[in-house]
């Protein structure tokens, strides 16, 4: 089965993503000549703090020095015109202007910028942005995402649905309040602040408190966003050698037990109730490497996967669950919602296994790349 035109279709980048692939291919090219080494770094974690700081600082500058503009042409004219007379008009031609020009220019450049950041954090890395045949979003596609603020495509490979567990109603209602969330608490922000401002001597400088607040809200967004990226560079070199120290062994492996290993991946995506980036590229390449043409059972159902794991020896299980562990460990958090179903098809094995995602996932937050190594190897 070919996984890739199983789900090509699903995915179509749009127009956004595709101008911050081009991007970041240019950067590729610029750099075409000089050495590109594909291990990661051994200063990864000091050298890409750096970097994120870096662009955090001037995503603060960004965000002030545009907002400061637009509210310098207000203040070019007038107070309160009398409504519609002409400079009313004029005021206000020039301030949407303003607003309109300030606002994209705002966003460019806070896209350059992280897309420059996203670019540098690869190349500490080592994960190269050319094209894999073999994925359905490629690397440069993930960078892209992020830097962005793009959502990950809805993907079903090999029949693994996300949200298979997840209460789709209960979804609908986070989804709203998370998008409503930023514009209600930066409007409620500029509301009190104008609100205190104007009952003090300093209600002069009411206006321009939009640029103070704009400044450290881009900055924030910045440093977290980078912040993502690279925990999802550092499991993404995690995911590569994972899956390369278990192809090597692949002639030695159970029919079950490589079942059982593209299973342990399925019940991750659910349980994150998302298709991580790391958790697709780990799923295709296994599925090809393991050259299997089609396999009983659902790839993300809890019972199959608690069948399979009980037909293996206990080195193929140990190995096994510990897949699923790290795959859960990828984002960098542990929710309610895995540790509720992991409890369930663990059992009495869940507490240790639960353990150690929290342990690998507070390794990964921390960008402790050797530490992530050492807990990750699947075979003694």
């Amino acid at each position: 089965m070919d996984v890739r035109a199983e789900s090509y279709s699903d995915y179509k980048p749009g127009v956004l993503e595709k101008w911050g692939i081009q991007i970041l291919l240019d950067y590729v090219r610029e750099e075409k000549d000089k050495n590109t080494s594909e291990e990661p770094s051994e200063d990864f974690f000091p050298k890409s703090t750096k970097i994120i700081r870096w662009a955090t600082f001037w995503g603060l500058q960004i965000g002030f020095w545009t907002t400061y503009l637009i509210i310098l042409v207000e203040k070019l004219f007038p107070e309160s015109p009398e409504v519609f007379s002409p400079e009313f008009i004029e005021k206000w031609s020039y301030a949407g202007a303003a607003l309109a020009i300030g606002t994209i220019l705002e966003f460019y450049l806070l896209y350059k910028l992280g897309l420059w950041a996203a670019y540098r954090l690869t190349k500490l890395s080592g994960i190269q942005l050319e094209e894999d045949p073999d994925l359905v979003t490629g690397n440069a596609n993930l960078l892209s995402r992020m830097a962005l603020e793009i959502p990950d495509p809805d993907l079903k490979l090999l029949g693994i649905d996300p949200l298979r567990l997840t209460d789709k109603r209960s979804l609908l209602i986070r989804t709203f309040f998370y998008k409503t969330k930023v514009l209600l608490s930066n409007l409620l922000a500029k509301i009190v602040l104008r609100k205190i401002l104007a009952r003090n001597s300093l209600r002069v400088y009411a206006d321009y408190v939009a640029a103070p607040i704009t400044a450290i809200w881009d900055g924030v967004v910045m440093y977290l966003i980078l912040k993502e990226l690279r925990i999802r560079l550092l499991s993404r070199i995690i995911a590569r050698e994972i899956t390369d120290e278990i192809l090597s062994r692949s002639k030695t492996l159970s029919e079950n037990a490589k079942i059982a290993f593209l299973a342990a991946i399925g019940n991750s995506v659910v349980f994150t109730q998302r298709f991580h980036p790391n958790l697709e590229y780990m799923l295709i390449k296994m599925h090809k490497g393991f050259g299997l043409n089609s396999h009983s059972g659902s790839l993300d159902d809890l019972d199959t996967f608690g069948s399979l794991i009980s037909k293996l020896s206990v080195p193929e299980k140990q190995a096994c669950l510990k897949l699923l562990c790290v795959a859960c460990s990828f984002d960098g958090k542990l929710s309610s919602f895995e540790t509720k179903h992991i409890k369930r098809i663990l059992g009495e094995e869940a507490k240790e296994n639960l353990d150690s995602i929290r342990i690998l996932s507070e390794y990964i937050r921390k960008g402790n790349l050797e530490a992530c190594r050492e807990r990750s190897r699947l075979f003694s």
